[in-house]
This record gives structure tokens, C-alpha cells and sequence, in this order.
């Protein structure tokens, strides 16, 4: 066992906030999280996580909750006039942006639009399961590991679209069988990578959006869905100052979504 201290940071919050779809609760208030080849288990006692990893896989896992960057600060930045996001960002404050894997947020991201997350988890399961490699994790149990690219590209369409992915299906066919490079799309300027995930087939300006945001870590990108315009339209005339917020406004988008889609920001 690791011990950490994180602040802030709320692993509760970050599992329901709709950027990454492998995370789910385990027994004993224990989290379980898989992203890329690796699994781990994690528990949060006040600012304290509890990592059930080897010593050697914590880089990983430190990089993935992108330890090392002040999220206060964002917080702080935030002007007490903006009564509205003073409250989403109070109400989401443990939210981080994951360093998530570019080619996994890619697909799990056009499998995302026009669908909900209970159905997002299970064809993304269902994907892993037929499509990735099988592992034990640290206490015996099997997951799988996200499919490479080389593996999607050799599902039929039938068999994509039993694995409940819809009509997105020959969207993940054609990406999986295009040209597209993880690793190149990754090293270009961000106007670049930007225009190179809109070339792609079922990826329009949301989910490259989306993709820029949790794939590249991209905090400057700012999705806007059904959730955030409804936001923006009730409280910033149809339009958010994110000019207010250089470099950030991801995270603040974060916030604002997280209290919409619970509800609160109805209020």
C-alpha cells in the first residue's frame, strides 16, 4: 500500500464526472480504476489516498491524476462577482483533469456523443473484453486492457455493433483503420492537433474538444454540450468569458458541467 496526500482532490466526484469511463466503485469505499494497460485500486480518507499498487507503477498513477499541478490556484482565480461558478467550483472542488491516454479518450469520446454514461461504460467494457488483452490486477481479479488500434482495426462492424456501440460503430471502424497516429497528433501544436482530430470520421468540434482536453491535456480547451450551454445561456448570456481564465478554462468548463449535470446548477 501507498499512502498520499492530495489536495484537493475527490475521487467520488472525478468518477461521475464524465471524463473517463473505466473508473468504478469497488467494496469498502475502495475505487478501481483501469486507463490503458494498467489497473489499480484507490481509497480517499480526507486528503489522503490510498493507492493498492507497487511502489514502481506510482509514477504512472501520480502523472494520471496530474499531481503536480496547483488546482487551488484555478480555484482562487475565480472572481467572488461570479457568484454562479464561485458555487459550481465549491460544489466540484475536488475534480481534477486526468492525464488520460490519447488514443483510449479518442474512442471512449465518440463513443460518448448522444449516449449516457451507464451505456458509455458498458461498450467501452465490452470493447476491452473482446478487443484487449486479459490481466490479473493487485488482487487477483481479471480486466482488460484498452485495445490497441492494430486490434479495433480487425473487428468486423457486425461484432463492433454487439458491443453496444450503436451507429458509432463505423465511426470506431474507420478511425481504427485510417492513418491517424497517436503519438504524431500528440507532438503537434494544439491549432494542429486540433485540426487533425476533426478530420477524423464521428469527431466533430464537442468531442475534439473533449478529446483536447482529457486526451492532451489540452486545460485551454473548453467543450461545450446541451449541459454547458444551458449553463452559459441561464447565467453568462449564451456565451462564457473564457478569456477570463488563460490556460485554465478547462477546468473551469469542469466545474460548470459537474453542477449542471448534478442538478445544482439549476438553482
Amino acid at each position: 500500500m501507498l499512502y498520499k496526500q492530495l489536495q484537493p482532490c475527490d475521487l467520488a466526484q472525478i468518477a461521475v464526472s464524465g471524463q473517463c469511463f473505466r473508473m468504478q466503485a469497488a467494496a469498502d469505499g475502495w475505487w478501481r480504476l483501469c486507463a490503458k494497460d494498467r489497473c489499480v485500486y484507490i481509497c480517499q480518507t480526507d486528503d489522503c489516498l490510498i493507492f493498492d499498487c507497487e511502489e514502481d507503477t506510482w509514477a504512472f498513477w501520480r502523472q494520471y491524476l496530474d499531481w503536480d499541478t496547483d488546482y487551488q490556484a484555478f480555484l482562487d482565480a475565480i472572481p467572488p462577482t461570479d457568484r454562479f461558478l464561485r458555487a459550481a467550483a465549491a460544489f466540484g472542488s475536488g475534480l481534477r483533469i486526468l492525464r488520460q491516454d490519447l488514443w483510449e479518450t479518442l474512442i471512449t469520446f465518440v463513443i460518448s456523443q448522444n449516449n449516457n454514461i451507464p451505456r458509455i461504460r458498458a461498450a467501452v467494457e465490452a470493447l476491452c473484453r473482446a478487443w484487449g488483452q486479459p490481466k490479473t490486477d493487485s488482487r487477483g481479479q481479471t480486466y482488460y486492457t484498452f485495445p490497441e488500434k492494430s486490434a479495433l482495426a480487425g473487428a468486423s462492424l457486425p461484432d463492433l455493433r454487439a458491443a453496444g456501440l450503436g451507429y458509432r460503430d463505423k465511426y470506431i471502424a474507420a478511425i481504427a483503420g485510417s492513418e491517424f497516429d497517436a503519438d504524431a497528433v500528440a507532438a503537434l501544436p494544439a491549432p494542429q492537433a486540433h485540426e487533425a482530430l476533426m478530420q477524423l470520421p464521428g469527431v466533430g468540434k464537442k468531442v475534439a474538444h473533449c478529446v483536447e482536453l482529457f486526451g492532451l491535456h489540452d486545460l485551454s480547451a473548453f467543450p461545450v454540450d446541451t449541459w454547458i450551454q444551458k449553463m452559459c445561456d441561464k447565467h453568462y448570456s449564451g456565451h462564457f468569458p473564457v478569456e477570463r481564465y488563460p490556460g485554465f478554462a478547462g477546468v473551469i468548463q469542469q466545474y460548470i458541467f459537474f453542477y449542471g449535470r448534478m442538478g445544482e446548477g439549476e438553482n
